[in-house]
């Protein structure tokens, strides 16, 4: 099994174990026959965490144009609450979380605001949920530092000579 996972490339690897865990959440949540919109808030919160720790998606939206893309839209979201933000005041280390965690659930809220129904708890949950599992699969078995740093990078050119 070891050597079935080395071949995997580190994009395979983490949509292996985040999509399986996000089925084991999944699960339990229908097992417990959770309302559907609740389960809608927490996929919201649990997959918007997802696709900003998807190795590669926020370069690949910072450098081209992906002008009307709800994902370019969730990366830069993420990446202007990264500049103006300073994590490095929140405790025990969970300011990059705390940041990632704003925008899914102020887009929640105003889902709130327009549908009417849902348990805005669930979203928290789908959150927490994600930052669990990221924190025990990569924080714990790698020494590297993790890869959303409090501050990012400068935007690069949108523009790229073909040559």
């Amino acid at each position: 099994m070891k050597l079935f996972w080395n071949k995997l490339s580190p994009l395979a690897q983490y949509y292996v174990k985040y999509i399986s865990s996000f089925f084991v959440f999944f699960g339990l949540l229908n097992l417990l026959n959770v309302i559907y919109n609740n389960q809608l808030f927490f996929m919201v919160g649990y997959i918007w965490h997802f696709t900003l720790m998807t190795p590669g998606v926020k370069e690949k939206m910072l450098i081209k144009k992906q002008r009307f893309s709800f994902l370019n839209i969730i990366v830069r979201v993420n990446y202007y609450l990264q500049l103006f933000i300073k994590s490095n005041r929140i405790p025990f280390g969970l300011g990059p979380a705390m940041v990632r965690s704003i925008a899914p659930l102020l887009f929640i809220f105003f889902l709130l605001v327009v549908g009417g129904s849902g348990n805005f708890l669930f979203a928290v949950f789908g959150c927490a949920a994600f930052e669990a599992v990221h924190f025990f699969f990569d924080r714990k078995t790698t020494s590297m530092p993790p890869g959303d740093p409090e501050t990012p990078p400068a935007i690069p050119n949108a523009e790229i000579s073909r040559e």
